[in-house]
């Protein structure tokens, strides 16, 4: 069982959740923050028309990576770490129980997120087919330009 640290952060003037964890004896970050907070009306409305989406108010952008990465401003170079077959399973299970956790502490409607590269969309891919039922979320693949976003929406969603 690993145990999570949970902060509020402040990139300048934008309040976001970080939570800290670790698998395989390396330490990863997974950000959470609100969409509105990071963008303008103009610039959420053409995202989300370019994604083919109903942007809602409590949405959140997420991101995880390499505590490494998100210290020295590298953010999600493809990591020189291996990390073993189990180690990808708990990392998969720890991913979902976070979005569960914070959707249960921000009743959040939706969440949004990009991969970086197409090894890390099959990552993607398999978790969304192993636990978008079990966290009775929708997820909604392929999306924008190069078909590497995600929309998540939760049981909050309203249509």
């Amino acid at each position: 069982m690993s145990s999570w640290i949970l902060q509020d952060f402040d990139i300048g003037d934008i309040s976001c959740q970080i939570i800290e964890f670790s698998v395989d004896n390396h330490t990863y970050v997974m950000l959470f923050n609100r969409v509105d907070a990071t963008r303008t009306e103009e610039m959420i409305s053409e995202k989300a028309e370019e994604l083919g989406i109903d942007y809602r108010e409590n949405s959140y952008e997420v991101k995880f990576d390499l505590k490494e990465n998100f210290e020295s401003d590298e953010f999600f170079v493809r990591p020189e770490v291996s990390i073993s077959v189990s180690g990808m399973r708990e990392l998969g299970r720890i991913i979902k129980d976070l979005l569960e956790f914070h959707y249960r502490n921000s009743n959040a409607e939706a969440y949004f997120c990009v991969a970086e590269s197409t090894k890390l969309k099959r990552f993607y891919d398999r978790l969304a087919k192993l636990y978008t039922e079990e966290l009775n979320f929708e997820v909604k693949m392929n999306l924008g330009e190069e078909g590497l976003g995600y929309e998540i929406t939760t049981p909050s969603y309203k249509s």
